[in-house]
This record gives C-alpha cells, structure tokens and sequence, in this order.
C-alpha cells in the first residue's frame, strides 16, 4: 500500500491505481533517510595505510631533523616514511631495508604546511579570460557550485605553491557572490592521471572508516554589494544581504525539515508498504542542507565587526555552525561575541598584516592575531592566493610571530590549526604516527627571514628530488653581514610589550655598526678601541664614533643601550600610492585617477603628483615607524595594484612620510621623475597595442627633444623616466628605444620599474646604464608577459634580483601594494639571505635606499648621520634582518621629536 504524507492524517490508497513512484525510487529515499540518520566516524584511530599511497615511492628515513612535534617544541629525532605515511618518529636507530636515509644534520622539520583558504587552479596562472573560474558573477547566491569543478590541475603555480612548504590547500570559490559555492580540499601534488578527484584529499578513502566533509564559502561586507548594487541588483546594502542569506536559509531549513517529515513517515510503514512521493529533494539547496545537518564546514569571507555578528545571528536562527571566519580583519574587536554567543570554537582564518585597501580592511591590527589567541580564538593564517603569494605562508607565521603571536602557535597556524578546522586533523597538520607523510625539511628556523624549503614530501614523495647530499651538507643560512660580531639571530621570538615615547635629546650606547651610506660605515670591527656611540640634542646630532663623550645632564636624556644594534638611514618607498590615497578603492580619500595622456604635443596635460599630496594618515604613519622617510609616488593611473590606464602616467614626487604640515618642509624634490607604462595590462581604447604604446613614447622624445617642457627634460636626461613593465620582449624594445634617442642626440636616463623578466636582459641593461626597480622581488607568473619569472629555491637556483646585482644592473626595491612599505627592510633582507651570497648585506640595504636615491636623482646629504646634521637614522636593538629584532628608535623623516619603541597599529 502507499502514504500520501501531505493528507492529515495518512490515508491508505490502493496501490493497483494510485503509484506515482517506482519501488526503486522509494528504496532510493529511504536509503538517504538512512545515509542521514547514520552514526558518522569519529575518525578517532591511527591510521595504518594511505589510500594516495602511491605504489613503488621508496620508504624515506630522515635522521637527525629537529623535528616539531604535537607540543610545538623541536625535537632532535628521526622520522620514517612509509607507504604514504609517518610510519615512525623517534630517537631510537631504525633500520630499515631498501630505504632512502638521509641525515639532515639538525634542520628544522615540521608538517606540511596547510592553506586553509587559496584559488590556486580557479584561477590559473597566467591570468587569462580563457582561465579565470573563481567567480560565478551571475547570482549573489550559488551555494550550489562547486570548486572541484573548476580546479586546473595543470596550473603552474601549484608546484611553486608546494616549493613554500604548502602540502594541502583549501580552494575555495571567490567573494563576489554571498553564496559562492563549495570548495575543494586537494593535495599540492601533480597527479599522473591529471585528475582533480585524484588530487583530492578524500580521493579512495573509504567513508565508511573516514569521516568526510564538504567546505562551503559564503561572503558578506563590501564584496557582494559592490558587485550587485552597482547593476541595479539586489544586494546593494548590507540589509539586502541579511534579507538574502535569511531566505535562503529559510528555503533549506524548509527543505530539511520535509525530508524529515518523509523519512519519519517512512520509518513507520512496514516492508511491504510504501509513501507516494518522491525523496524532497532540490539541487540548488542541498550544499545547505548538508549545513544545516552538520555536514559540512562553513567558511565566510568576513571582515567588519557588524558582518561578523550578522553571520552569527543567522546562525543562530538556522541552528548551524559556521567553522571560521575568513580575513576578519575586525575580530580582534569582538573576541567576546565570537566566544560567547556561539556553541562551536570558531576558528579565524587571517592575515598576518595585509590592510588599508579598503574600507573594511582599514582598521586592521597587527597585534589581531596575538589579540585573538589570547582570548582562546583558534587563529590560522592563510594566502588567499594569489592575493597575496601562497608560496610564502610560513612568512605570514614569521609576520603574526614578530607582531606578538607566540612561536608555537605561529607555527600552529599554518599546520595544526588549519588541519583541525578543516575536520583533517586526524591525518596532516603534525608529525605523527599515521599521519600523511606530508613533511618539509628547511634550511633555518622557519620563522626566521627568508626560510626556505630544502625539500618537501607529500605522501612520502619528495616534489623537488633534492639530493642527499644537498639535504644533508646543506649549511643552515645565516643572516650576511660584513660585521664579524653581527648579532646572533635569537631563539626565542616573544617580547614584553613596551610603549611609545618621545625625545629630543638621546644617547644611543653599545652600537654594533653604524650605515651612514654605502662609502661610509662604522662597525665594531674598524673601531676597536671603544665603543660605538650616537648623541643627539634637542634633534641635532652632536657625535658620532668613538669618542663621543657623555653629555652634561645626561638625565635629561633618553639613554638607550642597543646591545650590538644597528644604525641605518631612512628607507626610501618606491610606492604605488602614498600621500595620494588613503584607501585606494575609496575616491573620497585619494587624488582620483590620471587621465592618459596620448598627444606628444600635450606635455602641460600631464598630472604632477605634487599637486595632490596629502601628508598624515594610517598608511604614511605606518611606513614612517617601519622606517621610510621618504616616499616616491607617481600619479594615480589606477585603484587596482594589478593594472593602470595609459602610457604617460605623469610627474611623480619625494616627501617625507613623518610631516603632518608644511612645516618643517616635507618636500623632497618636487619633480623627481616622468613615468609610463608599457604591456598589454596597460592597454586602452585610444592606444590599444603595445607597439602603439612604445610608439608614442619614441614619437614623443624625439619630437620634444630640444623642448623646454617635462618630455624634453626627460629626452634629454635631465630627469629620470620611469617606465613599468615586466616582460622581457619589452624590455628589449626600451632598450632599443634609450639607443635611438641616444642617436637622435639625447641621452634618456631610463628606468624600469617592475622588471620582473629584467634579469633576461640583465647583462645589456648594465651596458646601457638602465636602472631597475624591482616589484615584486619574489614573484609569481601571475601574467602571460612575465610567466618567465624566476620564483626562487627550491625551484630556481636564483631569482631575478640575484642576477641583476651580479651582472652590476643598478636595482632598487619598490612596493606593489600600498601597506607593504613598513616591510621593505624584510624585503631587502630576504634578497641578501636567499643569494647564497651573491648579495651583500650592505648591497641590500642599498635597494632600499641609496641605490633608489642614485637612480632617482634624490640628493640626500643634509640628512647622513653625521655631525650638524638633523638627526635621521632608524635604530634597531639588532640585526635588522633578523625577525627577532626590533626598530628601537626613528629620528628624521618630517617629524621634530625623535620616537623611541615605534609600534605598528
């Protein structure tokens, strides 16, 4: 007989004329009934085989690794991996035939590291239309796609990803939509197969043993609105994503609760009876329903305070989880809302210091992390690949460490934490027995700067084949220094907190070297016979060596010992937008965007940055404490860090990033250099080629070669012109281009800014005395013109910079995204420890400072260290390239009073 559940109450109908279902189909339901109610694995066992286990991969013995354990601590021991799995860890000898042993001699091994939020293969690099998958911008609500649908396995950058340390990734669907799909956990391993679902971190595992989980996106805040509101769609508002995601929700719950209804129903009938409906089901629901039921993990892109408590108070109304809130920026502001108000530990999944680029990104903090972990928040932090470069995850922990977040749990946030998020931890995320032999072996600490992957396994398979011998004879990297007693990097990574203040007047004692610029350096090696010392009064400093003596009423100075630390001149950013913008996709607080200009006879159309500065704000405070004082911004040609308009960007300026007023004077040089784009991200509807573009620029020298306007000045090389572009057929062009002008009379001081595939031309560049400034000095083939670039160890045996510098190409390093001026000293400090010596300590710090100088024409004498002169110098109470060490005084930059113990917001 059959039930017509939608009677009240159930009425028996003959079955002879009123089926509407197969048996099969009904059998069909009630097997999903049955699939809801089971009892799920609690994957609470050690695992004793990998089903991605790949047959004939050799069993690998890594002896004598440091290794960390489940504590956080490093541990002196050996590892054994075997059949896809940690067979073993231990001190005690192993023995094992026909393996692969490899005495590591001490280097830091830890998990393979886990991403717990990348578009790595929905969008592929190099970016093209035919390849861009991440977002389906069509609906605001698409819980129903999914990720693994969309993954290139063959994208390039997985491999670099994986030569970071990364073995396991979260791909998710992109922001643009509140519900953007379900994403997809995969190892970063090629697969012979070329199979998605092989790279799968579920693929062949049974779940009958093993439980499994689904991984949804959703988003909320500024994403979604901007992208609907401005097509007359809704959401425009916030109230409109409320309204979304409480409907949707309300469909699911809607549709969970007739399943119940007809599994309950189905339940009471007997063998032989059955219901007359089908199993409800709807497909756009059922990622949401498999929420609702605890099915699967949820991840939202949520930055601002009230997003936040938006998304809990809807989970609060539909009765489900959400597992981590992703970028939230604004959490470190709220931990009692996000403890308090829900029955699950909700993990953050953040950045370490990546902000300002936005509205909700600008009240970032770096001490969120640390903020967070105090309160008992699980904190991981992730990539949001290729928003910033997955390859480098463990620098995100270096950062969060540095920032205040203790060691273990830095650690923990790229390995164990995420894993536990990810419901995975049961098999990555720590070295331990049963776990997937997902391992890295590194060539230092890996929160120091510049750690680098010697190799890394993933299922017990080495991805780099790195040799024995390398693994074993391999010296640990040390931070270059040209000074024999240069301090010693420091095991322990905490600090107790210390406050800001200022001074006029100070004594700097037991300095370990002083930087006055690239000819002139004061160290404890050239001056044996005492102890290096700096005064200052009242701004002026006063001495400066050996024998400086101790000033009368020194109590009425700030007298700070540096125990061996380094003194160096302001850095100089080379940047995308300081003093010009605020938040860079806000109008309202920038100078706007620079028209092109396309005629050569219109040199008075073009944009001076100087006209626009605005002086004070969070971005130039926070460079200034980071110790740039001197900032080069060109005109606006874009709010995107990845594009511009036009070719002739305009004239762009120098100032001082600490002057709040005109006085004393910020300016710099007022008109420091002309500056153009060339590259197919900088077409437009009137130039629309990139032989056009170079075109213009030849007609427009040679044109105004003897004119007195911007472009004869720069024809004639009374100024510096400043083209960016990356690719290396460009790059060739321009130098073509620099030879014609030369024989048209001219002598163009040319300078490429980019250069990311420079280092192909490396050895013409130095012969015709270009100049390189380099964005993005560990970069990624993130476009077709610079899918040449050279990513670095354990891939590339050097990187463009390194060449560069060797073929003696002048180079600075300048800042892709504004925000990361404050990080230029790391920037340079990676590129001096990752040369294997080809770059100096002091040839790096000329990157950012007087190699910028030299290249941009900044006569900057009056502010050396030296006697009579206004003090400005940055001091740290160590090596700077040295995480562990901290900027301890600034004095210069636009600003009177001399602060000691900067701290970053």
């Amino acid at each position: 007989m059959l039930y017509d559940i939608h009677s009240t109450p159930y009425k028996y109908k003959f079955a002879q004329h009123s089926i509407r279902i197969s048996k099969e189909s009904y059998r069909d339901g009630v097997n999903k009934c049955n699939v809801i109610k089971r009892v799920k694995p609690d994957n609470k066992f050690i695992r004793t085989s990998n089903p991605r286990f790949v047959p004939g991969t050799k069993t690998v013995i890594l002896k004598n690794g440091k290794i960390l354990n489940e504590k956080g601590e490093f541990i002196l021991g050996n590892i054994v991996l075997k059949n896809g799995l940690i067979h073993d860890v231990g001190t005690n000898p192993i023995d094992e035939e026909d393996a692969v042993i490899i005495d590591v001699k001490k280097k830091y091994i830890t998990p393979g590291l886990v991403d717990m939020h990348s578009h790595v293969g929905v969008a592929s690099m190099p970016f093209l239309i035919g390849s861009i998958d991440g977002n389906e911008i069509t609906n605001p609500i698409r819980s129903y796609l999914r990720a693994q649908d969309a993954i290139n396995p063959s994208d390039p950058v997985i491999r670099i990803i994986a030569s970071g340390g990364v073995t396991t990734s979260l791909v998710l669907p992109g922001s643009s939509n509140l519900m953007g799909g379900e994403g997809f956990v995969i190892k970063m391993r090629p697969v012979d197969t070329l199979s998605v679902d092989d790279m799968g971190i579920n693929a062949n595992i049974d779940p009958e043993k093993e439980r499994t989980w689904r991984w949804l996106k959703m988003a909320c805040g500024e994403n979604p609105k901007g992208n609907y509101g401005p097509i007359g769609r809704i959401p425009s508002t916030r109230m409109g994503e409320a309204w979304l995601f409480r409907k949707t929700f309300a469909e699911a719950q809607k549709l969970k609760r007739k399943q119940d209804d007809w599994c309950k129903a189905a339940e009471k009938l007997s063998s032989d009876e059955q219901l007359n409906s089908y199993f409800p089901e709807e497909l756009q629901l059922e990622s949401l329903v498999a929420l609702l039921r605890g099915d699967a993990k949820l991840n939202v892109h949520c930055y601002e305070t009230y997003d936040i408590e938006a998304m809990i108070r809807h989970s609060l109304e539909f009765n489900f989880n959400i597992t981590a809130f992703h970028h939230a920026l604004d959490a470190y502001r709220i931990t009692e809302i996000i403890k308090n108000r829900v029955k699950n530990n909700i993990t953050i999944a953040t950045f370490s210091d990546y902000w300002g680029s936005k509205k909700e990104a600008f009240q970032a903090s770096t001490k969120s992390p640390k903020i967070l972990a105090d309160a008992h928040i699980p904190v991981v932090l992730k990539s949001d690949h290729p928003v910033t470069n997955a390859q480098n995850l463990m620098y995100e922990a270096s950062k969060a460490n540095y920032y205040g977040l203790d060691e273990h749990l830095s650690l923990a946030a790229v390995t164990s934490v995420p894993a536990k998020a990810l419901g995975l931890d049961h098999r990555i995320g720590k070295i331990s027995k049963g776990y997937d032999a997902d391992v890295v072996v590194w060539d230092s600490h890996p929160l120091t700067l510049g750690a680098t992957p010697l190799e890394v396994y993933i299922d017990g398979i080495p991805q780099f084949n790195t040799s024995s011998s390398v693994l074993e004879n391999e010296i640990s990297k040390q931070i270059p220094s040209n000074n024999i007693n240069a301090s010693i990097p420091k095991s322990n990574f905490t600090r107790k907190p210390i406050k800001s203040r200022l001074t006029s007047s100070l004594v700097l004692k037991n300095v370990g070297k002083v930087y006055v610029d690239k000819n002139n350096i004061i160290d404890t090696t050239s001056s044996t016979q005492g102890e290096i010392s700096v005064i200052v009064k009242d701004g002026i400093v006063e001495c400066i060596g050996i024998n400086c003596i101790e000033p009368d009423h020194i109590s009425s100075y700030e007298v700070i010992d540096l125990n061996g630390g380094y003194i160096l001149p302001g850095f100089v950013a080379f940047s995308p937008s300081l003093g010009l913008s605020e938040i860079i996709k806000e109008s309202s607080t920038t100078d706007g965007v620079a028209n092109p200009v396309s005629n050569p006879d219109n040199a008075e159309g073009l944009i001076y940055a100087i006209d626009g500065l605005k002086l004070g704000g969070k971005h130039l405070e926070a460079a200034y404490k980071g110790g740039v004082f001197t900032a080069v911004t060109a005109p606006l040609s874009s709010t995107s860090p990845l594009s511009s308009r036009g070719v002739f960007v305009g004239v762009s300026m120098a100032f001082e990033t600490g002057a709040i007023l005109d006085y004393p004077e910020p300016i710099v040089k007022e008109h420091v250099a002309l500056h153009a784009n060339v590259g197919a991200e900088f077409k437009y509807n009137t130039i629309p080629t990139v032989s056009g573009q170079i075109a213009l620029i030849r007609k427009t020298l040679i044109k105004n070669l003897w004119q007195d306007n911007i472009f004869g000045r720069a024809a004639r090389g009374q100024i510096p012109f400043v083209i960016q572009t990356h690719n290396k057929d460009e790059i060739a062009s321009l130098i073509r281009l620099k030879i014609q002008v030369r024989k048209n009379g001219g002598n163009l001081n040319l300078v490429i800014l980019g250069g990311t595939e420079a280092h192909m031309h490396a050895a013409e560049l130095a012969r015709h005395n270009i100049s390189v400034i380099i964005i993005r000095p560990r970069p990624l083939p993130m476009l077709w013109n610079i899918r040449h670039a050279l990513t670095g160890a354990p891939i590339t045996n050097a990187t463009g910079i390194d060449i560069l510098h060797a073929n003696k190409v002048m180079v600075g390093i300048g800042v892709q995204i504004s925000g990361d001026e404050r990080n230029l000293i790391w920037d340079a400090g990676w590129a001096a420890i990752n040369s294997k010596g080809i770059i100096s300590e002091k040839d790096s710090l000329g990157f950012i400072s007087w190699n910028l100088e030299e290249i941009l024409g900044l006569n900057r004498r009056d502010r050396r260290l030296m006697k009579g002169n206004i003090a400005n110098f940055v001091a740290y109470d160590g090596n700077p390239f040295d995480m562990s060490t901290r900027v301890k005084v600034i004095a210069g930059g636009g600003k009177n009073e001399i602060l000691i113990d900067p701290q970053q917001d």
